[in-house]
Order: structure tokens, then sequence, then C-alpha cells
């Protein structure tokens, strides 16, 4: 399973977090439904020049939640986060993202993540101004001691293909299996439904007494397929729940939650994209 597509376009960064960023990626979950109106109404789209680059959440009025690899290319455009259910006429209602941490401990250097690893893919927006008329959706914190086992059914939403080969952004959800799980990640079955393009940084729910938490987000397919038929790696959440609210709060501009922009040489960026290796992101 395929998450995005970045292209490797670079441009030299004017200044801060607010990074320029664009991405070949406009493709919803396969065997999943349209989602109604209420059902997940924290869950956006990520996107840069009006075209989805992923799938983000709001866990505050102006913060939401998306994952590391989304948040890594230095690439052409300004980011930004919508509601709008449906990106394939256009998006509207965009808010400006103004700052981003994608975790400082994201490991992008091995080639093809193909089982489940420490790779830190969670990340942070910070959002030029609060959306107000949505309640947040709440995280996962190790105080929950929330348990994820294999062949438990977790909701997801988010805004990828719903075939692996074509291109809607529609914002659909579907209850997705669990497969194998590990302290940081845990795997998704090989059987729909199951992400695809554009869902990377959905988010995966548990639903308890206190209501429903965000216990993953949607990280990259096992092994290489691009058909969206291998099953996907889930970064959990409450690990780094410490991190998330600290990141939250970080509204600095020079990044110092440890992401965001860089403000590099043009001939420095296009030596990092030199030695970066090739995987398989959703």
């Amino acid at each position: 399973m395929v998450y995005r597509d970045l292209a490797l376009a670079v441009t030299l960064v004017a200044s801060g977090c607010s990074v320029d960023k664009t991405a070949t990626t406009t493709h919803a979950i396969i065997g999943g439904d349209a989602s109604g109106p209420s059902e997940f109404a924290a869950t956006g789209m990520l996107v840069n020049k009006e075209q989805l680059l992923c799938t983000a959440t709001l866990i505050a009025p102006d913060v939401a939640l998306t994952a590391a690899h989304c948040l890594e290319e230095p690439l052409f455009g300004t980011l930004g986060f919508t509601l709008d259910p449906d990106g394939s006429d256009g998006t509207s209602d965009v808010v400006s993202v103004t700052i981003y941490h994608p975790h400082p401990d994201f490991d992008d250097g091995v080639n093809d993540f193909v089982d489940l690893a420490v790779r830190n893919d969670i990340g942070i927006l910070i959002l030029k101004e609060p959306i107000q008329d949505v309640v947040p959706e709440q995280l996962d914190t190790p105080s929950f001691e929330t348990a994820i086992d294999a062949g438990n059914q977790l909701a997801m939403c988010g805004y990828g293909r719903i075939l692996w080969t074509g291109s809607l952004t529609l914002k659909r959800d579907a209850e997705m299996v669990v497969d194998r799980v590990e302290a940081f990640e845990f795997s998704t079955t090989a059987t729909d439904p199951q992400p695809c393009t554009g869902d990377s940084g959905a988010p995966l729910f548990v639903d308890g007494p206190s209501g429903r938490r965000i216990v993953g987000v949607v990280s990259r397919a096992v092994g290489t397929s691009r058909r969206c038929d291998t099953g996907a790696i889930i970064t959990r959440v409450a690990p780094y729940a410490a991190w998330i609210a600290a990141a939250s709060k970080d509204r600095d501009p020079g990044c110092s939650a440890g992401g965001g922009g860089s403000v590099l040489p043009l001939g420095l960026l296009w030596a990092l994209h030199a030695r970066r290796r090739r995987r398989t992101p959703r």
C-alpha cells in the first residue's frame, strides 16, 4: 500500500517553519464507506495548493495530528488544512498551517520498512487560526492503558484511494482489523478494508468509557506492494503523548519542538535528496 508519492521538487526556503511543500498524491480507503457529516468531523485533509497531501485530525481547535513523513520533504507550496469531505471538485475553507513539527527522531533512513519498527512517524500541525465549529478528537495516553490485540477492529477515517488505481479524494471510513502489535507500532491485516495512497496520517480509533480516542495514525505499507493489498503499519499514539502535548504548545517559528521547516541552501537540499533511499510510503 502506498500512502503518498511526493514530488522531488526543491526550493530555497525563505524562513521559519511554514515551509513550502507540494505532492503528486491526490489519491480513500479500499473497501470503506463515505463518512457521514458527524461521524469523524475533526478528520480532514493536509493539502498543498488545494491538492491532497495526507490525512490529518484536529486534536485541539488549532492543532492537527498527522504522520511525520507527510512533513518531511522540502517542496513547493504552502501547507493548509481543511475539513472539506470532498476534494474532487476543489477544496474549501482551507486554514493555513503556520508551523509544523515532525517528530525529531523520525527515522526514514531504512530502505523499505517491511516490518514493525520504531520509526517515530508522527507529526503536529499548528494552524493559523482555530476551527471552532467541531469537537477535536481525544488522544490515547499511557494512563488509559489501552489494550490493542490481534483481531481487534478499529475504526479509521481517511481520504485515500478507494481503488489502488483511482483518485477521488473523498472522506471515507472503515473498520480495520489488527494483525500484529508491538510497543510503538501495530499492523493491520492484508484483507480489505485497508488504507491506501492519501491515508497517511489517518487516525485509528478505539471506543472507551471516556469516549472515542485516537490510538494510532497510518504510517506505511507492509512490504513493498503499491496495490494496497498487503496491510498497513500504524504508529501508536500513546508512546508519544508527552511529545505531542509539548509540540502542540510550541509556537516558536524556529521549530524548537524538533520539527518544521529548515532554512537550507539550495545545493544542500539537492544533496539531501540525492542520498535519500527509496521506500514505500502510504
